[in-house]
């Protein structure tokens, strides 16, 4: 929400800003949870495959450039488009039903699962209270926003700040109390992390500002039942993948390593398409 408001009110909402603003929200992986600095929590080996310049390099590739901006920030954003059906200018390409798009998001669906079963300990019922929890905060949602929209999501002012205030006494309180035998001594742990910060945020500055005006969403475009679908798909890929911890756990492995690859590919399509705007931009002054 934080993001997102200053997303709208700023009008920088395309996805390759959007995708910016993800990433910042991703930095919080380093001063609440320290995994970019120290690994994930349960591995007592530190970092996947060491550090550099004081940054975890598979878990910044995969959690900083992919997972949260795309699946923590855009995918929610787009979710919510299909369930009201209103969608921002800009967004309706990306939204709009193919057969390759389909199969794409089936497979990721499935490899994905791995993830799931792996997280409730590949324990069936577990998994599956999950699921259903998603499921019913989805519904929720579907009833409680039929006749919004994303610009009706305004905190206003003393909601920003008050909101504003809250992650920073989360981000203080968590940073010292929440391991704390993991944060970093290193400068360059903190340097590497404030430069993603600053660069992320002088390309949001510098890219263009966009209409946030809303359309309704156009009957090619994926729908609820879609979304359905999808969740079926994920029900049933998930308890498979339990069944089969061994086989999960291997494709698991060759997934985790693959997104960091397409943390990388996509990172470096987002900034060369937001310089190319402000190139652009920059001659036309």
């Amino acid at each position: 929400m934080f993001f997102l408001w200053i997303a709208l009110k700023s009008k920088r909402i395309t996805i390759s800003q959007l995708y910016l603003f993800g990433v910042l929200f991703g930095l919080y992986e380093s001063w609440i949870t320290k995994v970019l600095w120290a690994g994930y929590m349960e591995s007592s080996a530190g970092p996947g495959f060491g550090t550099f310049f004081g940054i975890a390099i598979p878990e910044f590739l995969v959690l900083v450039f992919f997972w949260h901006p795309v699946m923590s920030f855009i995918l929610p954003i787009l979710v919510f488009e299909i369930l009201t059906r209103k969608v921002l200018t800009g967004h309706e390409p990306i939204l709009i039903k193919t057969t390759r798009k389909t199969v794409l998001i089936t497979l990721f669906l499935i490899l994905i699962s791995t993830f799931i079963a792996k997280g409730n300990g590949f324990d069936p019922v577990s998994a599956n209270c999950s699921l259903i929890g998603t499921l019913l905060i989805i519904s929720g949602l579907c009833y409680l926003t039929k006749e919004a929209d994303l610009t009706s999501l305004d905190l206003g002012n003393t909601g920003f700040i008050l909101l504003t205030i809250y992650l920073f006494l989360l981000y203080v309180a968590t940073f010292f109390y929440l391991l704390p035998e993991r944060i970093p001594t290193a400068i360059a742990s903190y340097t590497s992390i404030i430069s993603f910060y600053v660069i992320s945020i002088l390309l949001l500055i510098k890219s263009n500002k966009t209409t946030t005006e809303i359309n309704t969403l156009k009957e090619d475009s994926y729908s609820i039942t879609d979304l359905i679908k999808f969740m079926v798909i994920t029900v049933i890929t998930v308890n498979i993948a339990c069944l089969i911890p061994d086989i999960s756990t291997g494709i698991l492995a060759i997934t985790y390593l693959s997104l960091t690859f397409m943390g990388t590919i996509i990172s470096t399509i987002i900034v060369y398409d937001v310089l190319k705007q402000i190139s652009t931009k920059n001659m036309g002054n």
